[in-house]
C-alpha cells in the first residue's frame, strides 16, 4: 500500500527532525564535557602537585590496576547489553517514524537477532564478572598479607611488595612480597583461595610436589613460588655482583596447613607467616648486605607516580 504524498512527506520530516535532535543533543553533551574539562584545567594551570618523588608499590598494586581496567570493560559490556536488549524498540521507533508497516517475518528476524545478541552480551558480562571476582579476592589477600608482613619492619626487616618482573616481552608478572632480614632474603607468594563448606573445607595438605585442596591437587602454586625465588636470586646476584640466595615462601590466607612432607618451599597460613619468618634458617645477612640489597630492590620498586 502506497502512502499519500503528504503523509510520506510528514513522516520524512519527522524522521529528519528526530535524527537532528539526536545529533544536536550529542553535540551539546560533548561541548558541555569539553567545557567542564577545560575549566578544571584552567583553574589548575598555575598549580602543581606538592610531591614529585615516586612511591613504593603497595601490596596488590598490579591487581588494583587490573581491577580498574576490568571496571572500564564492565561499563562497556553493560552498554552493549543495554543496546542489544533495546534494539527492537529503537527499530520499532524508526519504522513508526517512517510510516512503514513491517511484516511479521521482519519483526521475528529483528527480535531473534536482538535476543541472540543479548544472550551473547550477558554471557560475556558474566565471564568478566567472574574474572573480576577472582582478581578482587587475590587483591584482598595480598593486601591482608602485606599488612601482616609490614609488622616485621618493627624488628629490623625490610619489606617490599608487588615487585615487577619485566624481563620477558609481553609477559609482565610480579613477586607479591620480598622480605629481607638477618636470616636471609625471602620471596613470598600469596595465593588466596575460597574455602569450601564442610569438615575439611578449609584444610590443604602439603605433599612433596603438590597442594591437595578439597577440590583436588594443585602443582602450580608451589612451582610459581619456586620460580619467583629463583628469578629473584639470579637477578640480585647479577645486580650486586655476588651470589644471593633467596628462600621461597607460599602463603595461603585462612587455610589450615597439613604438612605431610617436607618441601624446599615453606608453606604457611596467613596467621603464621609473620611469626615464622624470623625462625627460618636462611642465609645469614649482615646489616650492610641488608641495606645494599634493599637499595637495589627499592630502586626498581619505587615506580608509582601521580
Amino acid at each position: 500500500m502506497r502512502l499519500a504524498p503528504s503523509v510520506g512527506l510528514r513522516h520524512a520530516v519527522a524522521s529528519a527532525v528526530f535524527i537532528w535532535a539526536i545529533v544536536l543533543e550529542s553535540a551539546f553533551l560533548l561541548a558541555l564535557a569539553g567545557a567542564v574539562l577545560g575549566l578544571i584545567h584552567w583553574k589548575d594551570r598555575k598549580k602543581r602537585l606538592p610531591f614529585t618523588q615516586k612511591i613504593l608499590r603497595p601490596p596488590g598494586e598490579s591487581l588494583r590496576l587490573r581491577l580498574i581496567e576490568l571496571d572500564e570493560k564492565l561499563n562497556d559490556r553493560f552498554v552493549q547489553l543495554f543496546l542489544s536488549a533495546y534494539s527492537p524498540l529503537v527499530v520499532a521507533g524508526l519504522v513508526a517514524l517512517q510510516g512503514v508497516r513491517a511484516t511479521a517475518a521482519v519483526w521475528i528476524t529483528v527480535i531473534t537477532i536482538a535476543v541472540g545478541a543479548s544472550i551473547w552480551s550477558a554471557y560475556r558480562l558474566w565471564k568478566l564478572f567472574t574474572l573480576r571476582r577472582r582478581i578482587r579476592l587475590g587483591f584482598e589477600g595480598e593486601r591482608h598479607i602485606g599488612e601482616t608482613l609490614n609488622q616485621l619492619m618493627l624488628v629490623g626487616y625490610r619489606v617490599f611488595h608487588d615487585f615487577l618482573i619485566t624481563d620477558k616481552p609481553r609477559s609482565i608478572r610480579n613477586i607479591d612480597h620480598i622480605v629481607i632480614g638477618r636470616n636471609g632474603v625471602f620471596a613470598v607468594e600469596t595465593k588466596t583461595r575460597r574455602k569450601m563448606k564442610g569438615e575439611n573445607g578449609a584444610k590443604v595438605t602439603v605433599t612433596e610436589n603438590a597442594l591437595q585442596y578439597p577440590w583436588g591437587a594443585d602443582q602450580r602454586d608451589l612451582a610459581q613460588a619456586q620460580e619467583d625465588a629463583t628469578w629473584l636470586a639470579n637477578w640480585l646476584s647479577k645486580m650486586s655482583e655476588q651470589p644471593v640466595r633467596v628462600g621461597a615462601i607460599l602463603v595461603l590466607p585462612g587455610w589450615f596447613i597439613d604438612r605431610r612432607s617436607k618441601t624446599p618451599i615453606i608453606v604457611v597460613s596467613g596467621s603464621e607467616v609473620a611469626s615464622n619468618i624470623p625462625k627460618l634458617n636462611g642465609t645469614p645477612t649482615s646489616e650492610s648486605e641488608i641495606r645494599r640489597i634493599a637499595a637495589i630492590i627499592e630502586d626498581r620498586n619505587r615506580s608509582v607516580e601521580y
